[in-house]
């Protein structure tokens, strides 16, 4: 594949090509004259020629690209069409993704299959065949092309869609969803203790009430024989109705890596983006939980920015979720260069070199404070198993020993 062209709403937007410099994109002409800058600080809509060497996807484009789960689906797609993983381009996994990728853009000519009515699919099925994939390596195309492999994330998922009334079949929903349904991504846990699916669901409740933007949120259950899994499924915000909408990463629109980031470029990206205090202090918002609630796999990729009616805001937030020390010693993004001993502390600091109001920074670091210290029955809601609570209790902002590190509050 050596060619491809891109459209956002319908209209061709431009031309991605490999050529011996590297991967090069040009404009439409016509869509030049749309005013849409899906890319404003990497990929200005301007004519001429776009390069990016290295054999390296411009970051609007990468942002198309599956993680490492539907990575491995892709991979193994082509394997069993004879093409080795290393002469799969970055171009031909686009083509794969085709129609059915996350966010706005889609790519022609598309190696995915003809647009069909969404079929009823199996949460079992797929639990079962997630867990095959991760403890044997061995993936049911059958299944998982049906639902999706553009999206991100290490952890085995679906694209599906749920029906709005609340009866009704669950059905894939890779493609096009029907008005009787909704688009919702559903994470599949194949964890020992299956605590995870819980988890994230409490850590949802709790953004919420730390005033954090969120998608509608739920858990999913499959069961396997007298065993019960609660999978987290979130409802996607790409989505409304047939409209797709535009999503683009912070990582992929500065052209750098997830964990090469820092808040300050956030809050500064956020406030020339949207030129909106508003958005740049739900930026802070989305710093201070990450940082009271002990999520610190905050990466680049998992912040970004929506563009509808040719408006940037910043878009709600996704994957939230507790991180142990075991697990990640140091945040994804620093705060004024430190990943590991950041604090309330370092939240003062960041609003003040960012030039935020002061008490109103305090509101939110105590707004956050006060959801964080409702952990517990934020766990009790999402069926938390109680060792998994305690443990995370202990972590967070619930005795002394944390509080006294995070600090009183400045008055």
């Amino acid at each position: 594949m050596s060619e491809l062209s891109v459209r956002y709403s319908g209209q061709k937007a431009g031309t991605l090509a490999e050529s011996k410099a590297g991967i090069v994109f040009e404009y439409a002409p016509a869509f030049l004259e749309s005013g849409h800058e899906l890319s404003p600080f990497n990929l200005p809509l301007r004519p001429g020629v776009h390069l990016r060497s290295g054999g390296v996807l411009p970051g609007l484009f990468d942002d198309s690209l599956p993680d490492a789960w539907g990575r491995r689906v892709m991979l193994e797609w082509f394997r069993r069409q004879g093409t080795p993983e290393h002469q799969v381009t970055p171009l031909a996994m686009l083509a794969c993704v085709g129609r059915h990728g996350m966010g706005a853009l889609t790519y022609e000519p598309a190696r995915d299959e003809p647009e069909k009515p969404s079929q009823p699919v199996s949460l079992a099925a797929l639990q079962a065949a997630a867990v095959r994939a991760e403890q044997a390596g061995e993936i049911d195309l059958n299944l998982f092309a049906a639902v999706g492999s553009s999206a991100g994330g290490a952890r085995p998922k679906a694209l599906i869609a749920l029906p709005r009334s609340g009866s009704g079949r669950t059905l894939a929903g890779a493609g096009e969803v029907p008005a009787t349904h909704e688009a919702w991504l559903v994470k599949f846990d194949t964890s020992a203790d299956g605590t995870l699916g819980p988890l994230e669901e409490a850590y949802a409740l709790m953004a919420r009430a730390a005033g954090v933007e969120m998608p509608p949120t739920r858990l999913l259950e499959t069961r396997h024989g007298s065993r019960v899994r609660r999978h987290f499924a979130v409802k996607r915000f790409d989505r409304e109705g047939d409209l797709r909408i535009h999503h683009h990463t912070l990582a992929a629109m500065m052209h750098v890596g997830g964990g090469d980031l820092s808040y300050e470029v956030f809050l500064r990206v956020t406030r020339r983006l949207t030129q909106d205090e508003g958005e740049v202090l739900r930026a802070f918002r989305r710093a201070a939980f990450n940082v009271i609630a002990s999520n610190r796999d905050d990466h680049g990729k998992n912040h970004g920015f929506l563009y509808r009616e040719r408006k940037w805001a910043l878009g709600p937030a996704y994957d939230l979720t507790f991180s142990s020390l075991q697990h990640l010693r140091e945040r994804g993004m620093a705060i004024l260069g430190e990943r590991a001993a950041v604090d309330a502390s370092s939240l003062r600091r960041l609003a003040a070199a960012e030039g935020l109001d002061r008490r109103t920074v305090e509101g939110i670091i105590d707004h956050v404070r006060a959801a964080v210290g409702r952990w517990r029955e934020f766990a009790e809601q999402a069926q938390v198993p109680d060792l998994k609570a305690t443990e995370v209790g202990h972590i967070l902002c619930v005795g002394p020993v944390e509080r006294r590190r995070l600090g009183p509050s400045a008055r």
